[in-house]
């Protein structure tokens, strides 16, 4: 029998003979090196189907299981010999109260890393990469670590992990505002943004970037985060910090080399198994919305639905909901009673909430998106309808996924982004064999190597990277880069530095419009702290006219003065509600009450507290930059872009939504100046809940982040 024939058969009531037959062969793959891999698969779909084998042959199956290294689904119960007790002993985790053992991928990584190599992982999802992480933390060898995430949901993932095992003994850091003591040992759970702001990571001997691929500059829209995670590398490696690197399967990386000794581990190993399905229907003319409902029908195991984007979310969501195919979740009842209190009660979240379909993309609250994996952890809610936001590195437990589009944003998947995806499916101990429905038709297979611009420095480097660089790292030629930009640019070399996320094109066309007239912009633009109205109007027509003209047109926001106007709506409201409703009373007449509510929340969480504080810094180097030259006294923009940055809150407040707390909940708790993460966790951790006018949903919220936070003392 071949490998189609034994998958074939491994489906169906295969008799006790043929159980023999089926592990006899796949014994012959599983002792052939050209066809191990294809062996272990094998291996798993017959754990799958454990009960059909005859306890005859469970030890023939176990001793498959060793020789396949997935020590992990060996029961030491059934270890009946003293060889196999050594080899699980031999397999186990080094961490305190754990009985959980390495497969033999992760103890080959582990042992390199606890060896001192630099290591790049690149292997399936259910591998269990950051077991590993955990296990090189347990063995105290490194007092400093840092954990670089690309989300913020994916930071209170692994704190939540990490604060579970290691709170104890690690002040565990994850918010600009926390303070560290060289003395103290501290794990830093990071996305590079942050990293790069900090000053306190020279003591970090040990680092890891999670979702490593993203080094590579893709030329999309996420190249200037890719930029920001070149620059955290260089920062972090150039101490010479061990570091350890992972991802999904990639077929190289370059760009490492030159720089730094590493061992690269390209691993096929699994622990579980695939099936795809394909069913190459047509992307329009309602043959995939009628597929999705059929198999949603049949599913009764934990099931994930990829979708392009937020509007092809509500789409699939919306031909669930008409089918009527799911019926009312009491046990939802009080988080869609916060919901209707805080949001327009026709949100489509909300609707699909109420009949058990989670939602989870950019545009949904922080703590909400929270909520609903965890509530799809627990089972509370069976179907999961997502974007790449969760796809991309949050770790959930699903048997089934199926790709409703074949698209991320506008642009096709390609076999790399396809196979993350499909790598959601099955999760080591729980899903032996996940199964992925391609509603459209799987992309041709491809290779993907990881550039890490960083190293390489090609010509077509983003100068973003390169004005970050001190001079001896970078290559002659763009050594040579950087000095014609310099010597060209009428702004300082700091200035652009400061500013590397903003085009220098951009950046002189503001300063040649600043000193045109001196004293008049002096006036509008050298203030500091809280801005006057004419001043808050004038930053606003530089950032409209030169910075953000199209993405403000996306928000419905037309000049500078609606900027204004908008931002202090959020400033000036006793709740983000009126905030919505703003948006959607004053909607396109095309787009729906969703679409409102999802614009106003993007506006808020994307632009207002991301990409305006960033802009409004670099106006704010630029004037400075002009003004001292010429004798006159500069602004400071710091303090009100921070409070941008909060949404208006105090930063201890705000900081709060990455560990559960919607800002709605926590603006609720009671005066303070709440300035640190730190100052609000010790309040929120005191507070009496019964005591407050909170809402069932927000006493749970508060409960859950309270249950996650074990703090070094």
């Amino acid at each position: 029998m071949d490998t189609k024939d034994l998958r074939a058969l491994l489906k169906t009531d295969f008799s006790p003979e043929e159980a023999g037959l089926i592990l006899s062969a796949i014994s012959r793959l599983v002792n052939a090196r050209a066809t191990h891999d294809e062996g272990r698969e094998l291996v798993i779909r017959c754990l799958d189907r454990r009960e059909r084998f005859p306890d005859g042959l469970s030890m023939v199956l176990d001793g498959l299981v060793r020789s396949v290294g997935l020590l992990p689904y060996v029961a030491e119960s059934r270890a009946s010999t003293l060889e196999d007790q050594l080899l699980l002993e031999a397999h186990r985790m080094p961490i305190v109260g754990e009985k959980r053992v390495f497969h033999t991928l992760q103890l080959q990584i582990y042992r390199e890393l606890v060896a001192g190599r630099n290591v790049v992982l690149s292997a399936t999802t259910s591998v269990g990469k950051s077991a590993i992480i955990d296990a090189v933390i347990a063995t105290g060898k490194h007092h400093h670590l840092a954990i670089i995430v690309p989300t913020i949901a994916l930071i209170d993932e692994t704190r939540r992990r990490l604060a579970t095992q290691f709170g104890d003994h690690y002040d565990i850091v994850t918010h600009p505002t926390q303070i560290t003591s060289p003395e103290r040992e501290t794990i830093f759970i990071l996305t590079q943004e942050r990293a790069l702001t900090r000053k306190d990571l020279s003591l970090v001997t040990f680092f890891v970037i999670d979702e490593f691929y993203k080094l590579d500059l893709r030329g999309d829209d996420d190249d200037e985060r890719s930029v920001d995670l070149n620059l955290c590398f260089h920062k972090l490696a150039s101490t010479g910090a061990q570091f350890y690197l992972i991802g999904p399967h990639v077929d190289g990386v370059v760009g490492l080399a030159s720089s730094y000794e590493y061992l690269f581990v390209p691993s096929l190993f699994s622990t579980v198994a695939l099936d795809i399905v394909q069913f190459r229907l047509p992307r329009h003319g309602g043959q995939r919305e009628d597929k999705l409902i059929e198999l949603c029908s049949d599913l009764t195991s934990p099931t994930i639905v990829y979708c392009q984007s937020p509007h092809s979310a509500h789409d699939a969501a919306s031909a669930l909901l008409d089918a009527a195919l799911f019926p009312l979740v009491p046990e939802l009842d009080d988080a869609v009673e916060w919901l209707t209190f805080e949001y327009p009660s026709d949100w489509i979240v909300t609707t699909a909430l109420k009949h058990g379909i989670g939602i989870h993309h950019g545009n949904i609250p922080r703590a909400l998106q929270q909520y609903v994996l965890r509530a799809f952890e627990s089972g509370t809610l069976k179907l999961l309808v997502c974007t790449s936001t969760m796809i991309e590195g949050v770790n959930t437990v699903a048997e089934n996924v199926i790709l409703f589009d074949k698209r991320l944003n506008n642009t096709s998947l390609d076999h790399f982004t396809f196979r993350n995806i499909a790598g959601r499916a099955g999760r080591m101990r729980r899903y032996f064999v996940g199964k992925v429905f391609v509603l459209e038709e799987q992309p041709a297979p491809d290779r993907f190597t990881v550039e890490i611009a960083v190293g390489t420095q090609g010509p077509n480097a983003p100068i973003s990277l390169l004005l970050d660089l001190e001079d001896e790292d970078l290559t002659e030629v763009s050594r040579d880069r950087v000095k014609g930009v310099r010597d060209a640019s009428p702004l300082s070399p700091e200035t652009l530095r400061l500013n590397r996320h903003v085009s220098v094109d951009r950046q002189e066309a503001i300063y040649h419009l600043i000193t045109s007239d001196l004293l008049l912009y002096h006036d509008m633009l050298a203030w500091t702290g809280m801005p006057r109205p004419p001043q808050l109007l004038g930053v606003c027509d530089l950032v409209f006219d030169y910075l953000d003209t199209n993405v403000l047109k996306g928000y419905g926001i037309f000049s500078g003065n609606a900027l204004k106007a908008s931002i202090t709506r959020v400033q000036m409201s006793q709740r983000y509600r009126e905030v919505v409703d703003n948006f959607v009373a004053h909607r396109r007449a095309d787009t729906t009450i969703s679409d409102g509510v999802e614009l106003a929340l993007r506006f808020m969480r994307k632009y207002l507290s991301y990409t305006f504080p960033r802009h409004l810094m670099a106006i704010s180097h630029i004037q400075a930059d002009i003004f001292r030259r010429v004798g006159l006294e500069p602004g400071n923009y710091g303090l009100y872009a921070a409070m941008c940055e909060n949404l208006f809150l105090p930063a201890g407040l705000y900081a709060l939504d990455e560990y559960g707390v919607a800002p709605e909940t926590a603006r609720k708790l009671g005066p303070g100046d709440f300035k640190t993460l730190d100052a609000a966790l010790d309040y929120i951790t005191a507070i009496d809940l019964q005591k407050t006018q909170l809402l069932n949903f927000e006493r749970d919220m508060i409960e859950d982040m309270r249950a996650t936070l074990r703090r070094k003392m």
